[in-house]
């Protein structure tokens, strides 16, 4: 009956972050992962398994989109597509998801760290509430990175689930997740490591022990081969598309720094872009109450002076949050420089993810402290989260509109055009000022036809299959789930037995 309560308690706080969402219609979004759910529909109705090509996207030219862009995320509204909802509610049932299921996910991997129900409902809030979660929903309209937040709790679970029972099983579940998150959004990879790589390190040092962690990496690693089909694509294909737009311009991550003052300090609250300097045209705060309970929590450490084991978990991520935030200030520009791949991250605030993660980890550790009145904290610190971040969960623009609506007139354009330098190809075709007549195609590796000077292919007739290199990456994920599956098994089996 517990168990049932606190279920229904993670759920009920999760209510006011999306219940606005529950009204007929759909609000603007500076992101446009409409015409992304709509591309998926279409290549599953084609029986295009895994989803490349996107037809509509490059001002009806096509791009290669799905060959390069997370799909795991799309593919949770396209379920809800595919039973009966329309595309608009099945995109908001994804983003309400996002939230539901991260709130969960903390919880439990709080209650795992603190053994504490009342701790675990206090992360869960604190990660939840964070202005940047509804930045990345209600302002940006980035469905794949608010998924992402589902990932983070989960993997560093089975970890510890591994580490605290030997068991073979949390490795399995460990490195799917670890694929899932790959195949969602391979940006927030590389936001985690800086976390899963820290908390790694830490783990390794309390335990002594490198044997469980050469398992860990092993599953780590074998979450590349359960991805393949994605990964293999994005390393040898790339070349194939103009992918230097995504690192200039807005995109150039030396104009998208964050102020101290926009971390801790500022309520700002708007719809609008990032820019260069402080006149940013979003909130970029990790959030008051993120950063004031870990604080207090601190004060608290110092004064007591006991350096035990909850201790030394508070302390590793408080420095792994605080790392983070360094990420997002311009202080931190000698890494950027140094660590070139980190250019496609575009924007160091989205470094505010592992901060509020780490942060909202660490806040539970505040009820433990109060001992019986934990209980009162928790629901104190709750109602406060809520409170103070209640109004950022909400919308710019409500537009009382159909499926039909956003895939007709002016929205439609705006979508087929938006984002187009992202995957252009790049065989000789300029970027397009009107929306094509659907007479020639843009050329990319699979086509059957050999493209003309200006880069085109004509429609008529044209048949797009996988390359080498995508069926390679096909063939050695399906055979990965396989092994997958049979290693569950066998892990179970001998779990059982014992």
């Amino acid at each position: 009956m517990k168990k049932k309560l606190l279920i229904l308690l993670v759920l009920a706080i999760s209510v006011p972050a999306f219940w606005r969402m529950l009204q007929f219609g759909i609000y603007s979004m500076q992101d446009f992962p409409y015409i992304r759910l709509v591309e998926l529909d279409k290549c599953f109705r084609a029986l295009q398994i895994p989803c490349r090509w996107a037809q509509d996207v490059g001002a009806g030219y096509g791009e290669p989109l799905f060959n390069f862009y997370g799909q795991v995320s799309f593919a949770v509204g396209e379920i809800f597509h595919l039973v009966g909802f329309s595309k608009i509610d099945s995109l908001k049932i994804a983003f309400t998801l996002s939230f539901v299921m991260s709130a969960f996910a903390m919880f439990l991997l709080a209650k795992k760290i603190w053994k504490s129900d009342w701790a675990a409902i206090v992360s869960s809030a604190i990660y939840l509430y964070a202005p940047y979660r509804a930045v990345d929903v209600w302002v940006r309209g980035d469905l794949a990175e608010s998924m992402s937040f589902v990932f983070f709790p989960l993997i560093i679970l089975e970890i510890e689930n591994y580490l605290s029972t030997k068991k073979k099983t949390y490795l399995v579940l460990f490195s799917l997740f670890f694929a899932l998150l790959l195949l969602n959004h391979s940006l927030s990879v590389v936001l985690f490591l800086p976390f899963l790589i820290g908390w790694t390190i830490f783990r390794l040092l309390t335990y002594k022990n490198v044997k469980p962690f050469v398992y860990l990496a092993i599953a780590g690693l074998f979450s590349f081969v359960i991805s393949a089909f994605y990964i293999l694509p994005v390393i040898f294909e790339s070349k194939f598309v103009d992918i230097g737009s995504t690192t200039s311009g807005y995109f150039d991550w030396r104009a998208n720094f964050v102020t101290i003052g926009q971390l801790f300090v500022s309520r700002f609250w708007g719809y609008g872009g990032s820019v260069w300097g402080t006149d940013d045209g979003l909130s970029l705060s990790v959030g008051q109450i993120q950063w004031v309970l870990p604080f207090l929590v601190g004060l608290i450490v110092l004064l007591r002076r006991k350096f035990t084991k909850d201790v030394k978990i508070f302390v590793a991520l408080v420095l792994i949050g605080v790392f983070a935030l360094f990420l997002t200030h311009n202080k931190s520009t000698f890494i950027w420089n140094n660590l070139m791949f980190m250019k496609y991250i575009q924007f160091p605030w989205r470094f505010l993810s592992v901060a509020v993660f780490s942060f909202a980890l660490a806040s539970g550790l505040i009820v433990k402290y109060l001992g019986k009145f934990g209980v009162w904290m928790a629901v104190v610190v709750v109602v406060i989260a809520i409170a103070l971040n209640y109004n950022f969960f909400r919308p710019d623009i409500w537009k009382s509109v159909t499926d039909s609506d956003l895939e007709s007139g002016a929205f439609w354009t705006e979508s087929r055009f938006a984002s187009i330098n992202d995957y252009w190809p790049n065989f000789g075709h300029k970027l397009p000022d009107k929306i094509s007549d659907g007479k020639y195609i843009n050329y990319f590796p699979g086509w059957n036809y050999q493209p003309d000077k200006n880069g085109l292919i004509p429609a008529d007739g044209a048949v797009f299959s996988d390359t080498p290199v995508r069926t390679v990456g096909n063939w050695v994920s399906v055979l990965a789930v396989v092994l997958v599956a049979a290693t569950w098994k066998k892990f179970k089996y001998e779990e059982n037995k014992k």
